[in-house]
């Protein structure tokens, strides 16, 4: 049985070895792509602000972000997550680096982009420790009312964030040997039905993605520019 166990162990480690091999050999195949230097924000005239804002809205479904939540009075785009493709799925690397290729197989991640409009030159006000809590603000109230963009004089500031969320599953278990004997603990305090089904992964925020917020200014100047040449 030790010889056994000791075998397969040997195995893991050599499949896992080749793996590791054939993924760093099909991305340099492959090509990826490159760092853009652009900035890191848009300036638009407050006169270009729908343009901007349909022009952000389509740079973002593009890339495979497609906008959930589009407010055009406050100037938020809101895109769902967008699964990062691994070295088996060439077909969703759209604009993926060798490492981030290398990082979205051994890790199941994905993309999810924000873009907001904010008066040139905008700093959130710092918090005072000092400041009374007022708590959230009451639906119709006066504090409920948010300022729209577009009352804006003076020009915008189109900013984008995109976060990389990393899948964890607690409790998984796994198996050294086989993908056949995947298990999850469970809590026997707790009363669960077995029968539900459900997504046991926790998504969680593991840095930006600040390469791509560049690749998204680049192409909302570049519909902005063949827009305005039509």
């Amino acid at each position: 049985m030790a010889f056994l166990a000791s075998i397969n162990v040997v195995s893991a480690v050599v499949s896992t070895a080749v793996f590791v091999a054939i993924s760093a050999v099909s991305v340099s195949l492959c090509g990826c792509a490159s760092d853009p230097t652009g900035p890191t924000f848009l300036v638009v005239p407050h006169d270009q602000y729908v343009a901007a804002f349909d022009a952000a809205a389509e740079a973002a479904r593009q890339e495979g972000l497609v906008p959930e939540i589009a407010d055009r009075q406050s100037g938020l785009i809101g895109t769902a997550a967008r699964t990062a493709g691994s070295v088996l799925e060439p077909w969703d690397w759209r604009d993926l680096t060798a490492s981030e290729i290398v990082s979205g197989t051994f890790a199941f991640e994905r993309r999810r982009a924000h873009f907001e409009f904010v008066p040139a030159g905008f700093h959130p006000i710092a918090p005072e420790g000092t400041a009374p809590l007022v708590g959230p603000a009451l639906p119709g109230s006066e504090r409920d009312v948010g300022e729209s963009v577009t009352a804006v004089a003076g020009n915008l500031e189109l900013r984008v964030s995109v976060s990389i969320e990393r899948q964890f599953r607690p409790g998984f278990q796994s198996s050294p040997y086989t993908r056949s004997r995947l298990s999850y603990s469970t809590d026997v305090t707790n009363k669960d039905d077995a029968n539900t089904l459900r997504d046991r992964s926790s998504w969680t925020p593991i840095a930006r993605d600040e390469r791509l917020e560049r690749i998204l200014i680049e192409r909302i100047t570049a519909l902005l520019t063949q827009s305005a040449d039509q």
